[in-house]
């Protein structure tokens, strides 16, 4: 699984007009715009923040489930199964 996305780190900016934010990539360049619609400024920047944390989040997955990959646990198959599973869908290879 080859990252199509740009990488990380990202941050959070707010912009002037108060009710969006701009997601920055890893040299501070826009990658998207987050608009605030129907939400509250605070849930709207936590909102922002978590997507901003999406690419530090997949490799940190990425990396627990390799850790795990070979485990005889049942318990912790399953864990790695949905992992593999949410891992394919956040880069674009599953529904």
């Amino acid at each position: 699984m080859s990252a199509k996305h740009t990488l990380g780190p990202w941050s959070v900016a707010e912009t002037r007009l108060n009710y969006d934010s701009v997601i920055r990539g890893p040299n501070k360049e826009p990658i998207t715009l987050v608009q605030i619609a129907g939400y509250s400024k605070s849930e709207g920047r936590a909102n922002s923040v978590l997507i901003a944390a999406a690419p530090t989040i997949l490799e940190e997955l990425k990396k627990i489930t390799r850790h795990f990959l070979t485990t005889s646990d049942p318990e912790v198959a399953a864990l790695v199964r949905s992992s593999l599973a949410v891992i394919a869908k956040a880069v674009g290879e599953a529904p």
